[in-house]
């Protein structure tokens, strides 16, 4: 498969993976703050997500507006779906007509005015909901309608590699930040919200049938293997997905099977103990420069054929 065509590919599903994380981040955190009145968290997203300060002055519906609309900032909703549909446009001879469909709507929808004005009528909640709604389509076409070819594989290895860097992020940055607060479990809609965000909420209810633990959270996030959003999860379908190219593409000489290897046997062999004696800030940063060298590798494989 040619390198521009595979990395359209790879790109095309990390937008989609990137912007449906964003998504669940707005929802869950306006829940939250409903809940508590404290909407500090704001800052914190607007910094890390956006790159930009948060105004005091802004409400949290204006920000949820500017995270969704604004065109003048490279990471917000709008412009990742347009990236989404550029790629999907430039490989539609290998994706299904319903996975450009999908996307294509998507673009003409959220880049229409009047879609901008029902936002300004709506619930918050109900409005991402819609949006959340294009992704699940997206998903679910992918899913049914993709052979499982090359195409299928570079996209998937796209999507997880963008999945295990959010989950970090989800380590580092919330989960960690629990550890300063008083814990205090009565306030049990933080907790709720905390794991909405991230799509565990239900899992962890049926799997640890107790009062929420940052422990259980941890070990939820990082080692459950039927957790499609923990790094565990995502890391062995990466491996899977990367070792298929490896029997399709059969390229040079490489390192790419035996690194990603190497990441899913240190998860296989991890548990929470291993995790608690290593730190989880350690823990997390070992994984994500494990991840940052894998993501190299991929490149110089499937994409350093790439003019500029």
């Amino acid at each position: 498969m040619l390198s521009r065509v595979a990395n359209n590919l790879f790109w095309m599903d990390r937008y989609m993976e990137r912007s449906y994380g964003l998504l669940n981040l707005m929802k869950a955190n306006y829940n939250s703050t409903l809940d508590s009145e404290d909407f500090s968290s704001w800052d914190t997203i607007m910094k890390s997500y956006m790159g930009v300060e948060h105004s005091k002055k802004n409400t949290a519906l204006s920000i949820i507006g500017f995270m969704i609309f604004d065109r003048s900032n490279n990471n917000t909703l709008i412009n990742m779906v347009t990236s989404a549909r550029e790629n999907a446009r430039s490989v539609q001879e290998h994706i299904s007509r319903e996975i450009w469909l999908s996307i294509n709507k998507y673009f003409l929808d959220i880049s229409n005015q009047d879609f901008y004005k029902s936002f300004k009528q709506k619930d918050p909640i109900d409005f991402i909901n819609e949006l959340i709604q294009y992704h699940h389509i997206y998903y679910s076409v992918a899913d049914v309608t993709q052979e499982r070819g090359n195409a299928y594989c570079f996209m998937n290895v796209g999507k997880y590699l963008e999945r295990i860097l959010q989950s970090i992020d989800f380590l580092n940055v919330k989960v960690d930040s629990l550890k300063t607060m008083n814990n205090n479990l009565n306030e049990s809609y933080f907790w709720k919200n905390l794991l909405v965000s991230i799509g565990g909420y239900q899992l962890y209810i049926k799997t640890y049938k107790s009062i929420f633990s940052i422990d259980n959270i941890i070990e939820l996030i990082s080692l459950n293997e039927f957790f499609p959003r923990s790094i565990k999860f995502s890391v062995n379908k990466l491996y899977t997905h990367i070792m298929r190219l490896e029997k399709f593409n059969k390229p040079h000489e490489n390192n790419l099977n035996f690194m990603a290897g190497k990441l899913r046997n240190q998860l296989k062999y991890s548990n929470l103990v291993s995790i608690k004696k290593q730190g989880l800030k350690n823990f997390a940063y070992e994984i994500q420069l494990q991840l940052n060298d894998i993501s190299n590798e991929i490149n110089k494989v499937y994409f350093y054929q790439i003019s500029s």
